[in-house]
């Protein structure tokens, strides 16, 4: 039998409307989860199929959270990564290569995959598909921000237990104080 799409999207859209961050008890990582996968599965219920799978090594990184494969672009939904120019502050005062850490993490992960799937239902105004993207079933955006390579979207939601996780280590860009990317981009340009 066959489950519409319209009937699954209902679906998932009640579910996750049921759920608000502000009722999640503090520090609970386990509901903390499930929101997010509820989140996640709402605003992607009506993209049942991926909207592309490719074989792993087929993405050109342009940054951090920025892939393109031919004329696609994909910027990478949830994350913010360091801005190419941008250096981040190590722990003993002195700066360490983050963008080309993050571009480098992204670009392993991302070729040594079997296989790439990345969802998505909407576009910037660039025209630029925003996208969450998974390399064997691992999600690039929780990774990255787990590792410290790349800050959550503080403002969707997106990643705050990998990013709590990782500032609490003092993993990449949590050893110390470092800009923002916006923050970065505001000083500089």
């Amino acid at each position: 039998m066959m489950i519409k799409p319209t009937l699954v999207s209902a679906v998932f859209a009640f579910a996750a409307s049921t759920v608000f961050a502000a009722d999640l008890p503090k520090g609970d990582t386990a509901s903390a989860k499930v929101f997010l996968e509820l989140h996640s599965i709402q605003r992607l219920a009506g993209v049942l199929n991926p909207l592309l799978s490719v074989p792993g090594g087929t993405f050109r990184i342009i940054e951090g959270d920025f892939l393109g494969l031919g004329n696609l672009r994909i910027r990478l939904v949830g994350i913010d990564a360091p801005e190419v120019a941008q250096q981040c502050n190590t722990a003993e005062g002195g700066h360490w290569e983050c963008a080309a850490e993050a571009e480098d993490r992204i670009g392993d992960l991302l070729r040594s995959a079997e296989r790439i799937e990345c969802f998505s239902n909407e576009q910037d105004s660039y025209g630029h598909y925003l996208a969450s993207c998974k390399a064997d079933g691992l999600d690039v955006g929780a990774l990255l921000v787990a590792e410290g390579l790349a800050w959550p979207d503080e403002e969707q939601g997106h990643y705050l237990p990998e990013a709590a996780q990782a500032q609490a280590a003092g993993r990449g860009i949590w050893q110390a104080e470092t800009p923002t990317p916006a923050e970065w981009r505001k000083d500089h340009h």
